[in-house]
């Protein structure tokens, strides 16, 4: 299975915190003064972005928890990471 994101660990970018309530979560980006609503899928690779764990690493997670098949897997966390990363919400690490 092939990803399309940078290469690296992601992390989530310092400042940037998570509100959950009312059953709705949202990342509020404090430099950049924007709200990004996300929902359970999102949050799931949010929680990952721990700049220790690859897309392929969060891939099999979340593969193993769902009993989904990892290609469907594999786009949502594809797309998520470019989000996140277009969004400037993550970074980049070496691993």
């Amino acid at each position: 299975m092939r990803l399309t994101v940078r290469s690296g660990l992601p992390a989530r970018k310092d400042g940037v915190w998570l509100r959950e309530a009312l059953g709705e979560s949202a990342l509020f980006d404090p430099s950049a003064e924007r709200v990004h609503l996300v929902n359970h899928s999102a949050l799931a690779i949010w929680n990952l972005c721990d700049g220790e764990t690859t897309p392929e690493e969060m891939i099999e997670a979340i593969v193993h928890i769902s009993d989904l098949p990892s290609e469907v897997v594999a786009e949502d966390v594809g797309r998520i990471l470019r989000e996140f990363d277009d969004a400037g919400l993550i970074v980049w690490q070496e691993g």
